[in-house]
């Protein structure tokens, strides 16, 4: 049995998942995120400051402290493809090989598809399915069969540009509904009736499903998660009314997310509505745990920093 890691860096957080190998098998050990301080969006054309460096480069450090604990063999790196395209992404990854010896892989668009793809071959058998990757500024769809769109809109952005506080309030709610609308009709989607089943991947869709799952009072530690769409709807009636419990049930489910997952769950429930799917799963497989399974199939070499011994 050998102990895997790879930690991801995307452009509002950091992600490890440890897992052991043994034969074709793959198992998670470990899964743990962390949210940066910041923002590194490239629609700003931000460059990063050396203090929003030190933060990225001291969160790895952490998280291969985490790896040393569990005995990981190897550890990799990768980055998500709107880190990657940032003016000054060069500089920070030669930091980060520099100080922990991490060599950081860049992903693009393509590559990040084909990894949640393969992370996610075991839907690949529903009929006329669609893989929803939610990131923080962009919307990516996928078929099983080729690669769909990009939608520039996403839950960060949905944030920054419609909410003054926290948790928007219902003014707010309806403007990040409008601009998710306006996106969608800007895409050129297939009609609703195209897809029959949505299979949703990524950060924000497992932190949604949690919420859900608080809402109604669900088990979602084993089985299939699934999620309907008239009870998403009625949760999303709930999250946009100003009520108390509302940031407290938030607070619970998801607190490293609290500011975002609201916008997140409207462009969840939009872009359901405007497919029509009669059925939803909810993944928490995404491209750490494709890129993984190619590297340990021999389908892809990458770099790692050795821990054994």
């Amino acid at each position: 049995m050998r102990k895997y890691a790879i930690i991801d860096f995307s452009a509002s957080s950091l992600s490890l998942l440890i897992v052991k190998i043994e034969g074709s098998r793959m198992e998670s050990v470990l899964h743990t995120r962390s949210q940066l301080s910041f923002s590194t969006s490239i629609y700003e054309g931000r460059i990063l400051s050396d203090q929003e460096m030190f933060e990225i480069v001291e969160t790895a450090e952490g998280m291969v402290s985490l790896c040393m604990q569990n005995k990981v063999e190897k550890v990799y790196a990768i980055a998500s493809s709107t880190l990657s395209s940032m003016e000054d992404s060069s500089r920070l990854f030669a930091l980060i090989k520099n100080k922990l010896g991490l060599t950081v892989q860049k992903m693009d668009i393509a590559q990040e598809g084909e990894a949640r793809l393969i992370a996610n071959e075991r839907y690949n058998i529903l009929p006329r399915a669609v893989l929803v990757d939610f990131g923080s500024i962009s919307l990516k769809l996928y078929s099983f069969s080729n690669y769909l769109c990009t939608i520039q809109v996403g839950p960060l952005g949905l944030y920054k540009n419609n909410v003054s506080q926290v948790i928007p309030d219902q003014r707010e709610s309806d403007a990040i509904k409008a601009e998710v609308r306006k996106a969608l009709d800007e895409a050129n989607l297939p009609e609703e009736g195209y897809f029959e089943n949505a299979v949703l991947a990524g950060a924000y869709s497992w932190a949604l499903y949690q919420l859900y799952a608080e809402y109604y009072k669900l088990s979602h530690q084993h089985g299939e998660k699934i999620i309907q769409y008239k009870k998403l709807k009625k949760l999303c009636k709930y999250l946009i009314r100003q009520e108390n419990s509302r940031s407290l049930m938030i607070l619970k489910s998801t607190p490293e997310l609290m500011n975002l997952i609201v916008p997140a769950t409207i462009l969840a429930k939009e872009l359901l509505k405007r497919f029509g799917v009669s059925n939803i799963i909810v993944s928490d497989l995404g491209v750490k745990e494709g890129v993984l399974k190619q590297i340990a199939s021999g389908l892809r070499e990458a770099e790692a920093l050795e821990l054994e011994g």
